[in-house]
Formats: C-alpha cells, sequence, structure tokens
C-alpha cells in the first residue's frame, strides 16, 4: 500500500462578488436665488441628475463621490417666461468590502427615488430628495483546485470542465464634444431647461490588441428662446451623436470573448458664439468593458479513500457559462391630465425607468419595475403645465432547462417616449422600455481545492466478512456506492460484471461488495 498521500493542483481564475448593496443617500439643498433672478412665483418642476463623479478602491473599502444636479424650473407672477436655477449638490460614501479584492470590478448605478421642492417666501427654494446608488463590486480570485493525486487509497472522481483562466476589465469616462448649426426655423438657444440622452447602438471588437467600441447615442434638450416676433417660447432640440473610442485592456487578443456596456454620464449644450446659430453638444459616457477566456482542463468534483477517513475540504464554484447579454422590449403607458382640462400645445415628454425587482416563478424570471412620465406643456388659456405620473413595466426571461439553478441581473433604461392627446384634456405617454439582462451561475461545477486525510482513523473492516451484498437505491450512481463501502468503482464494475463506464445501477438490484 502506498501510505503518501500526493495531490495534483492547478489554479483557475473566479469571479466573486466581493458587494452587493442598494444604498439610500439623502439630498437636502436650500436654494437662494442670485439677485438677477426673478421672483419665485410659481414652481413647475424640479429634477436631480445624479452623477457619478469619482471611485477608488483601497485598504478593503470603495469610495466613491457624487455630484448631483439640482434643476428648478418655476414661473415669476404676470409672465409666461420659464425661469431654472441650477445648483450641484456633493454626496460621499465609504462602504466596506468583504476580503482581498485584486483588480475589482466597480459597477454604480445612480436613481433618484424621491424628490420634493417647495417655494419659502419668493427668493428661496428648499429640495429635500432619496438618491439610490446600487452598488456592485466584483474581484478576481485565484483559487487552487485538485486535478490529480495518488496514495493512501485515494480516489478521486475527475470530470472535464471549463473554466475561466483570464478575465480582464476596464472601464473608463469618455467625453464627445461637437459643435452643430441650428436648422433656419430655429432661433438661438436661450435657457436650457433639460437634458437627455440614451445610447442607441454599440458594437466593440478587438484590434491590435485593443478593444475598439463605437456606437450612436441620442441627446435631446428643452430650451428657452425667443421668437422672430419677440414672444418668449420654448423648443426642443435633437441631435444624433456618434461615438468611438479604444480601450486599453493589457493581453487582450482573439482568445477572449468580450462584452461592453456603455452608459450616459452626462451631457450638456451651450449656444454659440458670433453670429452664427450654432450650438455645442458635450457628451460624457462611461464606458465598462469585460474580457474573458476560457480553457478546458480535468477537475475533482469528490474525494475519499479506500483506507482512512478522507473529506474534501474546501470547494471551488466554477459558474456556468449562462452567455451574452439578452434584450427584452416592453411597453408602459401612463394617461396624465392636464390642469384646466385643455391641452394648446406640448413643450416637452419624457420618462426614466427604475431598477427592476427580480422575481423567480419555476423557470421564468419575471422582471418588474417603475416608469416615471413628465409632460410640459400649455393650456388653451396660456397658462403653463408641468405633470408627471407614474407606470409600471414587466418582462419575463424564460430559463433553460439545464440554467434552473441560475440567478439573474438585469437593468432597465428607456428606448422611446411617445405621447397623444385624448378627450378632456388628457395625454397618454407610452414608453417603449428595454430591459437588459444577463444569467449568472446555473448548473456550474463545484471543484474540490484540497482534501483532508486523518491517518489517525484508519479504515474500519470486518475480517471475518470476504464478500457483502449490495441493495442499490433508484439508479444509483456507483460511485456513491463504492463510497460508502469504501471500495473503488472499478472494483464494482468487475466484481458484477458491469461493463466499462457504466455510471450507475438499475433500482433494487443486489451487487456484491468484496471484503
Amino acid at each position: 500500500m502506498n501510505d503518501e498521500l500526493r495531490l495534483i493542483s492547478d489554479t483557475v481564475c473566479v469571479t466573486e462578488k466581493a458587494l452587493d448593496r442598494t444604498e439610500e443617500l439623502p439630498l437636502e439643498r436650500d436654494i437662494v436665488l442670485p439677485d438677477y433672478y426673478p421672483d419665485v412665483f410659481r414652481i413647475l418642476r424640479c429634477t436631480a441628475e445624479p452623477q457619478l463623479t469619482s471611485q477608488s478602491v483601497s485598504d478593503g473599502r470603495l469610495a466613491f463621490d457624487i455630484t448631483v444636479t439640482v434643476r428648478v424650473l418655476y414661473l415669476t407672477e404676470g409672465s409666461g417666461r420659464i425661469n431654472c436655477i441650477e445648483q450641484n449638490a456633493e454626496i460621499s460614501r465609504t462602504l466596506d468590502i468583504e476580503g482581498e479584492c485584486s483588480s475589482p470590478e466597480v459597477m454604480i448605478d445612480l436613481n433618484c427615488l424621491r424628490l420634493s421642492c417647495r417655494a419659502k417666501g419668493s427668493r428661496r427654494i428648499d429640495v429635500r430628495g432619496t438618491l439610490c446608488a446600487s452598488v456592485k463590486v466584483c474581484c478576481q480570485r485565484e483559487k487552487t483546485v485538485v486535478t490529480g493525486g495518488s496514495g493512501c487509497g485515494i480516489q478521486l472522481r475527475k470530470q472535464t470542465v471549463t473554466y475561466p483562466v483570464k478575465r480582464l476589465y476596464a472601464s473608463k469616462r469618455i467625453t464627445v464634444i461637437q459643435q452643430t448649426s441650428l436648422p433656419d426655423d430655429k432661433p438661438s438657444v436661450g435657457t436650457v431647461l433639460r437634458t437627455g440622452c440614451s445610447v442607441t447602438r454599440t458594437e466593440q471588437r478587438i484590434v491590435a490588441g485593443k478593444l475598439a467600441v463605437k456606437g450612436e447615442a441620442e441627446l435631446e434638450a428643452l430650451c428657452t428662446c425667443i421668437d422672430k416676433t419677440g414672444a418668449d417660447r420654448v423648443q426642443d432640440l435633437r441631435f444624433t451623436l456618434p461615438f468611438s473610442r479604444m480601450i486599453d485592456m493589457e493581453g487582450l487578443d482573439d482568445s477572449y470573448r468580450v462584452s461592453v456596456r456603455v452608459k450616459p454620464s452626462g451631457c450638456s449644450i451651450t449656444a454659440g458664439g458670433g453670429e452664427d446659430n450654432t450650438v455645442e453638444w458635450e457628451l460624457e459616457l462611461d464606458v465598462f468593458c469585460t474580457a474573458e477566456k476560457s480553457g478546458a482542463g480535468v477537475g475533482v468534483t469528490d474525494a475519499y479513500s479506500t483506507e482512512y477517513d478522507c473529506l474534501p475540504d474546501e470547494i471551488v464554484e466554477i459558474s456556468s457559462d449562462s452567455g451574452d447579454e439578452k434584450h427584452i422590449s416592453c411597453i408602459s403607458e401612463c394617461t396624465l391630465a392636464a390642469p384646466d382640462g385643455t391641452v394648446g400645445a406640448v413643450y416637452d415628454h419624457y420618462a426614466s425607468c427604475t431598477r427592476p425587482t427580480i422575481r423567480k416563478d419555476g423557470n421564468t424570471f419575471r422582471i418588474s419595475g417603475g416608469v416615471t412620465c413628465s409632460v410640459m406643456g400649455e393650456g388653451s388659456e396660456g397658462g403653463i403645465f408641468c405633470i408627471e405620473g407614474q407606470s409600471t413595466y414587466e418582462a419575463e426571461a424564460a430559463v433553460p432547462e439545464e440554467s434552473s439553478e441560475s440567478t439573474l441581473e438585469a437593468y432597465a433604461e428607456t428606448a422611446g417616449c411617445s405621447y397623444y392627446l385624448g378627450d378632456g384634456g388628457t395625454i397618454r405617454v407610452r414608453t417603449d422600455v428595454r430591459v437588459v439582462y444577463k444569467l449568472n451561475g446555473g448548473s456550474g461545477t463545484k471543484l474540490v481545492s484540497s482534501v483532508i486525510l486523518n491517518k489517525d482513523k484508519p479504515a474500519t473492516r470486518d475480517s471475518s466478512c470476504t464478500l457483502r451484498l449490495c441493495r442499490c437505491g433508484e439508479n444509483e450512481d456507483i460511485w456513491d456506492i463504492a463510497k460508502r463501502c469504501r471500495t473503488t468503482v472499478e472494483a464494482v464494475r468487475e466484481d458484477n460484471g458491469l461493463p466499462d463506464g457504466a455510471d450507475s445501477i438499475d433500482d433494487g438490484r443486489m451487487i456484491v461488495i468484496r471484503g
């Protein structure tokens, strides 16, 4: 008997969640109007747009800073001109991360949950709200797994598995600036009341060891202007802005599978100088890139010894590959009513989605969330209004049978917004919602990382017994029988006339176990 245990090991790279939580951040802002702003008579709309300005991981902690652009639209008494006061609020937060974290992948999604705004006299505006920061940090960790061994009667159950060999991650903020001329029928831009952006197309490919990312973004802006008659007006501008950038990812080649998420971080518009009727668009995008190389090899999924007490020690879970991101489109509709029951004109309409909630129902994931719709317009009598309403979106993602244990991650974004007018001053807003999701985990493989062998507890055997009979369970696995009886799989097959490669035994059969 070989009484020395020798194990052969290899290293795999796994990605583990080190942090996955949602933080609610209070927003408080007391706005005092500068002297050159007119008095507040009626507040039309208040918005808060959070933007991630910095993030860092150090000494087991994630620190991030947020700049919130608070914008209040209001009217002054006796005037139909829409005024806009804009201020920034700074918010910082630090969160603890579990364990050592090398090459962290950080994703922070920001939303405004609640927002209230009221005038405190004619020169002060009080803004209160709550921001939601959904934070996820994943870390790359190298794990040792057993691939073979001998001695001390060790029995190893081996399986060919596909596992991640290397994972690369890069994030980059890019800025795109472009100046355009306004059409002849568009007056010059005055005060900017709102901006919005959505990424409509993204492509990526590997070029000379770098990742080339390109696509298009749809930008929109709502601005005040003075028309040819000298009257105050509101106009909306829309522009398609292409973007492209090379992202450095050291070691990247064609053997990696790459996924990219491009998220708008902010956009702005400013009127051009001189006599030309031009505007300058500035777009900021956050680009998140991951690249993973997979390999195939033999891993050990279970272990025991025919000679001593033996247990697998640590287990490394290798998640199954659930494929790339997928999209589901759904529609959400909301009916709003103008305050005076009439609609003379609609200046602006837009919608925003909340982070989805996910519920598993059998082999289906049900994805749902909320949509906030907003419309600015003018009644038939000339009064300006801003109205908001809430609706919901719902989508379903089917789970393949082989991935029944999968979890799902998803986010939602507005893919389009339209409206039509109904009777009695109603406005029906239709929002096209795109849900992006990816299956994670699933029926992955659990590999043995190490083995505990106790030589102080040798296997007990009845020396007076040379043959035992064992009744099998329903399609019982031969490995489980051999492990329970402290023998080998080969011995069970040989002693019972089973063909090589047989994995299980029919229900109720009596088999021989030699001592």
